[in-house]
This record gives structure tokens, C-alpha cells and sequence, in this order.
């Protein structure tokens, strides 16, 4: 059973597409220090109006779903994030960054993950290749960890594999 938080997450995104135009990524994702970490997510990017050169040009609105071992069995956890991101466009594709806040709806404590908050920050780094009209294919790096609000602050590496869609008139 999918939980509500993440069922509004998924309706609100849905919504924002309609405002104009914007992407639809699905996002799967491993850990770099233990295959038994992975997180598959559905995100939706809304482009932002032009404006200074540091402004955000597009803000990323999404729900993941993790599978990760831990030391009180629980294997499922779930995120809501919202992460403003930095897009170069390019002949080929484009790369991107962005810094963002994760909610997730349990810690993780095992062997490998120390995140004792549910708060954490992500940024990540990846570029994308543009397979057709409206399509890309990338790739991506992406840490989460919540900057030393709680000890211990281990922290997340992960790669990141999306596939993007154009939502929109020009899809």
C-alpha cells in the first residue's frame, strides 16, 4: 500500500505539469558502497523563468522509493524532495547540478549508512544525452547527507541513471 504523503506527492506533481511546460524523469539509482542500497524515483522539472546567471533554471519536484538494509529490519523507506537545479544546454544534451531538501519517511542505520535524521540535503551533478524530440537519456552523482544537523552524519553516495520525457507542447 502506497503510503498518502507520497500518493498527494505524485497528484501535486501531476498538477505542476499542467502549469506549462516541463519533464517527467524516472530515476534509478544504487549506492556506491553497497549493492543491497537502491532507490528508484519519479520526478517532474519545471522549467523557471531566464533571469541572473546564479538563478536556478529549473525546480525539481519528486518521490522515490528506497530499498536498504537495516539494522531493525525495515527495508522500504520513502522520499519527498524538492532540489532548484542549474541547466546548461548543449548540442548533445545538456549537464546539470542541484541542491535540494529530502525528506524521508524513516532513518537508515546499517553496516554501510549512518542518516539519523529524516531531513536530509542532496545535491547531485550529471549530464544527459538527447535521444530524439522531448527524450534523454543521463547520467548522474548524488549525495545525501544532513550537514551535521545529527550525529553521527555519515551520509549517501549514489549513481543515478534517469530517463527523461518532455512533458508539454513541444513534447
Amino acid at each position: 500500500m502506497w503510503p498518502r504523503w507520497l500518493i498527494a506527492a505524485l497528484v501535486l506533481s501531476a498538477a505542476a505539469a499542467q502549469a506549462g511546460e516541463g519533464e517527467w524523469a524516472f530515476v534509478a539509482g544504487r549506492s556506491t558502497e553497497s549493492g543491497e542500497t537502491d532507490v528508484a524515483r519519479l520526478l517532474y522539472r519545471q522549467s523557471l523563468p531566464a533571469s541572473a546567471w546564479w538563478a536556478p533554471t529549473h525546480l525539481q519536484l519528486g518521490a522515490g522509493v528506497w530499498r536498504v538494509p537495516d539494522f531493525r529490519g525495515r527495508t522500504r523507506r520513502f522520499d519527498l524532495n524538492a532540489t532548484p537545479v542549474w541547466r546548461s544546454e548543449t548540442g548533445w544534451g545538456f549537464v546539470e547540478a542541484g541542491l535540494g531538501a529530502y525528506l524521508l519517511s524513516h532513518t537508515i542505520n546499517n553496516a554501510t549508512h549512518r542518516l539519523p535524521s529524516s531531513f536530509q540535503f542532496g545535491s547531485h551533478a550529471g549530464m544527459a544525452f538527447r535521444l530524439g524530440r522531448g527524450r534523454s537519456i543521463g547520467i548522474a552523482v548524488q549525495h545525501l547527507s544532513n550537514a551535521g544537523l545529527k550525529q553521527p552524519n555519515g551520509g549517501i553516495d549514489l549513481i543515478l541513471l534517469q530517463y527523461t520525457l518532455v512533458a508539454g507542447p513541444s513534447a
